[in-house]
C-alpha cells in the first residue's frame, strides 16, 4: 500500500479537529477526541458493540490501515479538506 502525505496531511488536519475540549486541562495532556466519540467511530466503522468493546474484536491492523486511508482520501475529495 502506498501511503500518500497529502492524505496523512488531511488526517492529521481531521484529527486535530475533532479533538476535545480543552484537552491542555485534563490528564493525559494530548489533543485526542474523547473517548465515547472514538468508540462511537469503531461502531460505526465495524460494527462492534462500543459497550462491549476489546481490542481483539477490532479487525486486523492492515485492515484498520487501510480504512483510515481510504477515509482521508474521501476527506480530500468530497471534503472539505
Amino acid at each position: 500500500m502506498e501511503i500518500k502525505i497529502s492524505i496523512l496531511i488531511v488526517l492529521i488536519k481531521y484529527g486535530w479537529r475533532v479533538r476535545r475540549k480543552k484537552w491542555w486541562c485534563r490528564y493525559p495532556f494530548l489533543p485526542v477526541p474523547p473517548k465515547e466519540w472514538v468508540l462511537w467511530r469503531i461502531e460505526t466503522a465495524w460494527g462492534i458493540d462500543s459497550r462491549e468493546f476489546g481490542l481483539s474484536k477490532l479487525p486486523p491492523l492492515k485492515t484498520i490501515i487501510k480504512d483510515l486511508f481510504s477515509f482521508g482520501h474521501f476527506l480530500k475529495y468530497v471534503g472539505r479538506y
